[in-house]
């Protein structure tokens, strides 16, 4: 015979055989601790010891019943299709993630956050002179995640750095 447990966390529906009765398990679905009921025709004393560790996870035998369905669309609503949602049918965006449908509106918005991110604010240029030992790892780190003022914050504090080994040297020499 089977036991039939709902996890509380997701809802979902798992079935478990008879063995498993009285133990603590971890739900397939989300990861959550479910307690197996014993059936009504078992006592106490006809199961074993329980289980001590909680997050053992249930065994192959387990099987997802009556899966949430997906939101379906109304008249004048439809899921998103990045984060499922549902959105006006004549949305350009997604209130929820943010995701925009029109290409003509996504171009755009692509442009601008690139001309904003392009050039350097002052507070860069100053670190970028000030400590541009500092400025050229931020600027590396930005070239990493694909800003495009991440290569001129990098070679502003690199050309600092010449500069300064340039008089130091200079400084060197005329000291001799």
């Amino acid at each position: 015979m089977a036991i039939q447990v709902s996890c509380s966390h997701c809802h979902a529906k798992l079935t478990t055989d008879d063995s498993k009765a009285g133990r603590k398990a971890k739900c397939p679905k989300c990861g959550g601790v479910i307690e197996i009921p014993m059936p009504p025709s078992l006592g106490a004393d006809d199961v074993l010891e329980a289980e001590v560790d909680p997050f053992r996870g249930l065994s192959d035998d387990y099987q997802l019943e009556d899966p949430v369905p997906a939101p379906t669309a109304t008249a004048d609503r439809k899921p998103c299709p990045m984060c499922g949602e549902m959105i006006a049918k004549d949305a350009v965006k997604c209130r929820y993630c943010g995701e925009i449908f029109d290409p003509v509106l996504k171009k755009t918005a692509k442009k601008s956050y690139a001309a904003e991110d392009e050039n350097l604010s002052v507070g860069e240029w100053v670190l970028a002179i000030l400590c541009s030992g500092i400025a050229c790892i931020v600027g590396i780190v930005w070239m990493i995640q694909g800003k495009p003022k991440g290569k001129k914050l990098f070679f502003v504090s690199l050309a600092v750095q010449g500069f300064w080994i340039v008089v130091q040297m200079v400084i060197a020499s005329m000291q001799r």
